[in-house]
């Protein structure tokens, strides 16, 4: 009887053991669901990818097509300068049916408090127990840059060409885009985009700025331009905007020196909105010659102030403005 007892005793505790063994499997199984193979670890992935600059891995895990558009900051240096700006991200569920479950991000992009929701759902189950969970499939939005008056621009440190000063790019979210512009002829003050939902497009916009190199190009052809007038001979000055009206003989040469010179104020718009344009300015010309007298052969002196209308057409390209007056 007494080694009955035991036997029933050592079985128990085998049975024992066995049940705290399938129990701990099942709260082991649990928290690696939780913690290594849940919709968090792939939120958190995503969101790790970002700050490393690896594009592939986040548009694969983000399960996301690239719409048709420039791809020059899904990747590298462009997407993790954008990552940079994210600090205490918190992931958390929100919401779970069994089959959706949606994980929001709560985090700082570029010192603000922000957040970004996220659909997943189970995709498979690896050795009978790991559930992996892939994100809904999505699109990646687009940010709208435009700055007329350039055909480029830098975003998060690399160089991009707009076409007719404007393109389209795609863009991961959340992240902080900064855009700006520096060159001879062209700067533009830096402009930041935060973006952090998936279904809204943003835009930026760039406001080129003549530099003083362009503007002193421009004025330095003005004064050629006029300076080469001024040294004809002629009351009529060969493609130059002055002239003087006389029906009279002259006596030796015709003198002509610019009194003021018109402005030399480059600015965008005129034909075109995205162009840059020297407006049609005014300024004052001076004539002198010595008139002489058809019918009694007296000479005298004239001296006269000749207003005058500049128009020119003007072409800036990434280092050299041309004027080409009309």
């Amino acid at each position: 009887m007494e080694r009955s007892d035991r036997i029933i005793r050592a079985l128990g505790a085998w049975f024992f053991l066995i049940v705290l063994a399938v129990a701990a499997a099942a709260v082991a199984i649990a928290l690696v669901n939780k913690y290594q193979y849940g919709p968090e670890t792939e939120v958190r992935e995503y969101f790790q990818a970002l700050q490393d600059g690896d594009g592939a891995k986040a548009l694969g895990l983000l399960n996301a097509e690239v719409p048709d558009s420039n791809a020059a900051l899904l990747d590298g240096d462009p997407l993790a300068e954008a990552g940079k700006h994210l600090q205490d991200v918190a992931v958390s569920t929100v919401d779970s049916d069994g089959d959706t479950t949606t994980v929001r991000a709560d985090y700082l992009l570029d010192g603000k408090q922000a957040s970004s929701e996220f659909r997943l759902h189970p995709a498979e189950t690896q050795w009978g127990f790991f559930t992996v969970w892939d994100f809904d499939p999505t699109t990646l939005p687009t940010m709208s840059v435009s700055m007329p008056g350039s055909t480029a621009v830098d975003i998060n440190g690399v160089s991009v060409a707009l076409r007719d000063s404007s393109r389209e790019f795609a863009v991961f979210y959340p992240g902080v885009y900064t855009g700006s512009y520096t060159s001879p002829m062209v700067t533009a003050q830096p402009q930041e985009v935060a973006v952090s939902d998936s279904s809204k497009d943003t835009t930026m916009k760039l406001t080129a700025v003549p530099s003083e190199q362009l503007q002193q190009q421009v004025e330095q052809q003005v004064h050629e331009h006029l300076d080469a007038c001024a040294a004809k001979d002629s009351l009529y000055p060969e493609d130059c905007p002055f002239s003087y009206e006389f029906d009279g003989r002259i006596q030796g040469k015709v003198s002509w020196s610019i009194k003021d010179y018109p402005p030399s104020k480059v600015e965008l718009g005129g034909a075109h909105a995205d162009q840059w344009s020297l407006p049609d300015s005014r300024g004052t010309a001076h004539i002198e010659f010595t008139a002489v007298n058809l019918y009694d052969g007296t000479t005298s002196k004239v001296s006269a102030d000749v207003p005058f209308t500049l128009s020119a057409s003007l072409e800036v390209t990434q280092d050299k403005a041309t004027l080409t007056p009309r």
